[in-house]
């Protein structure tokens, strides 16, 4: 009985783990309704947003006013609502608007304000989206050089993920919190020297899985998309064959909606889970046990 219920509650445990370490710490309301003091980029749609406690990070505005009353280290986006300062109101970036004023600025902005219409304030809006391509660029380069040098591996878990899509998302919650857990155990090592070459061991195969993890999920993506099953299907086409081309599919598909604010952030989170998942659970592709696999001894 207990063997039976220790997957579930683990599982349950690493799901409340995970979300409150990639979930935001706070969310943006109803000027009416709550104050916002959160220390991440923080986004508001169809609604105003009061800043009445330092925020650390960039606040961008949808469809909604914005009453700054408290610090915000990053830039202020405000799309088709109005800017006001009051208080200890000031944004130490750029405050960029369109569709309304912006109002008792003098003085409080560290940056500038420009307006999107202009050519200035469009080049700043995108500053952000140009890190998000140029790391685009980077995946769609590591994606191309591990599926030429391991594209039979990328493509047996592929298999796994569309097979076993969860135990794949289970598998994954309970590696990446382990992969926390550890990291704070021998953080506290650090003070007797033997923490630091643990930490880093860990740092790098964490960045391995993840990066052998997300080039499967890509690879599984874009098999889904192009509609094929099997290898001979992949083989008999004369377009959208082979497993470079799956990849690329999948690269650009998840790099398109890593764009969306909010929602491509969450989806890449839960890519990762499910990469991390499969690498392990797959033995990085070649199904083979972890340690040394018990044999019968022959006569």
């Amino acid at each position: 009985m207990f063997r039976r219920l220790l997957m579930p509650v683990i599982v349950i445990a690493a799901l409340v783990a995970t979300a409150a370490l990639i979930l935001p710490t706070g969310a943006i309301g109803d000027v009416r309704r709550a104050p916002m003091g959160i220390a991440t980029d923080s986004y508001a749609f169809n609604r105003n947003a009061l800043i009445s406690k330092p925020v650390s990070g960039s606040v961008q505005v949808f469809s909604g006013s914005a009453d700054v009353q408290d610090v915000i280290d990053g830039d202020l986006l405000v799309f088709g609502g109005d800017v006001r300062f009051s208080g200890a109101g000031r944004v130490n970036g750029n405050v960029i608007y369109a569709g309304g004023t912006v109002s008792n600025a003098t003085g409080r902005v560290g940056g500038r304000v420009y307006a999107l219409a202009s050519v200035e304030g469009a080049a700043a809006s995108i500053t952000s989206k140009a890190i998000a391509l140029s790391l685009l660029f980077l995946w769609i380069i590591a994606a191309i050089l591990l599926t030429l040098l391991s594209g039979r591996e990328i493509r047996l878990s592929s298999v796994e993920i569309r097979s076993s899509a969860l135990h794949c998302f289970a598998l994954g919650l309970v590696a990446f919190t382990s992969f926390v857990l550890t990291a704070i155990v021998f953080s506290y090592l650090i003070q007797y020297l033997v923490g630091i070459p643990l930490l880093a061991a860990l740092a790098v195969f964490g960045v391995l899985t993840k990066i052998y993890g997300m080039v499967a999920v890509f690879h599984a993506i874009g098999t889904l998309v192009a509609g094929a099953k099997t290898r001979e299907q992949l083989t008999s086409r004369k377009w959208l064959r082979g497993d470079l081309a799956m990849v690329v599919i999948g690269v650009v598909i998840l790099g398109a909606i890593r764009m969306i604010p909010v929602i491509g952030t969450l989806t890449w989170s839960v890519a990762s889970i499910f990469g991390i998942g499969v690498a392990l659970g797959t033995r990085f592709g070649r199904r083979d046990p972890w340690f040394l696999a018990w044999r019968a001894a022959e006569a």
